[in-house]
């Protein structure tokens, strides 16, 4: 027990540490090439914090057979996650201000999870047609990427230099393991508490999996740099669709297995498309998450955990 607190403690300080270091090289990166720090945050940042559920995708994937459940069940939690976990949790000490997400973040984002979802209502199985709306879904976000506004910066970037790419990539790899440090430590103390498995699943791992995002948003705010953190949020679910969960239904295709649909259940989807709905409705309506909004987000969590287990 002593060695699993222990550990777990490392986790986190590498955790916190890795996502200081990630945040100041982001906006260096940024500043240098006059990038909007909300670009950084929907593509870079979201792509390194992905990264445990692209590992999570990628092994299920090469299972025999692979484990289809697991790659639904690892996007759709890790995005419901990072709506009502992640924000309501940093909304609790932060204002998060939504309405820096412009109209095209919201369409993107709207676009690409509803699809997501639908597919699920109107299909059996990925096929053919699923992967070429994928395919276009995925041209669409790299063209809205490449005209993304920049920012004019008439300042001097006297602390950028190429080793401040190396310390981004260092960060991703210290949220990797500080997260996975966190989560499995944490798994053995609930477990030697005789904590059952459902209500760990519910509140151990889904926060065990969304560290890296909830992680970021925090360290965010408080360097002044919320732009990045919501960013992150917000591409962070798009990439958990277009680059881990598709390539984890061409991995099944390509090994010859059929990737099914049928058997999931549609109460996780429709609590993922809700908390969708309404980020995007408190974006448009300039409305910022305060502490209140932040509880009935942990609230609406909770909840959605028990009816996802009805």
């Amino acid at each position: 027990m002593l060695y699993s607190i222990i550990s777990l403690t490392a986790g986190l300080a590498i955790l916190v540490y890795s996502a200081n270091k990630m945040i100041n090289s982001a906006n260096l990166i940024a500043n240098h090439f006059n990038l909007s720090p909300m670009l950084i945050g929907l593509t870079i940042i979201a792509f390194g914090t992905s990264a445990p559920e692209l590992a999570i995708t990628v092994i299920a994937a090469t299972n025999s057979p692979p484990n289809i459940d697991a790659i639904i069940g690892n996007v759709i939690g890790s995005n419901i996650a990072n709506i009502l976990l992640v924000l309501g949790f940093a909304g609790l000490f932060f204002k998060l201000d939504l309405s820096k997400l412009s109209k095209k973040d919201n369409f993107y984002l709207g676009l690409i999870t509803v699809y997501f979802i639908v597919i699920f209502f109107l299909f059996d199985g990925i096929n053919i047609f699923t992967n070429t709306g994928f395919i276009f879904l995925i041209l669409f976000f790299i063209n809205y990427i490449k005209n993304f506004k920049s920012i004019i910066n008439n300042s001097d970037n006297l602390n950028f230099s190429a080793i401040n790419y190396l310390y981004l990539l260092l960060s991703f790899l210290g949220l990797f393991f500080g997260g996975k440090l966190f989560l499995d430590n944490s798994l053995s103390i609930f477990l030697s508490l005789g904590v059952s498995e459902a209500v760990i699943g519910i509140t151990v791992l889904a926060i065990g999996t969304s560290l890296p995002e909830l992680a970021t948003v925090v360290i965010s705010y408080i360097k002044k740099s919320g732009e990045i953190g919501i960013g992150n949020i917000i591409g962070s679910n798009m990439m958990n669709i277009l680059f881990v969960f598709f390539p984890g239904t061409i991995i099944v295709q390509l090994r010859q297995y059929d990737f099914s649909l049928s058997a999931i259940d549609t109460n996780p989807l429709i609590i993922l498309l809700l908390a969708t709905l309404v980020i995007i409705f408190m974006s448009l309506s300039k409305t910022s998450l305060t502490k209140w909004t932040s509880v009935l987000f942990l609230l609406s969590y909770l909840a959605c955990g028990v009816w996802i287990f009805i």
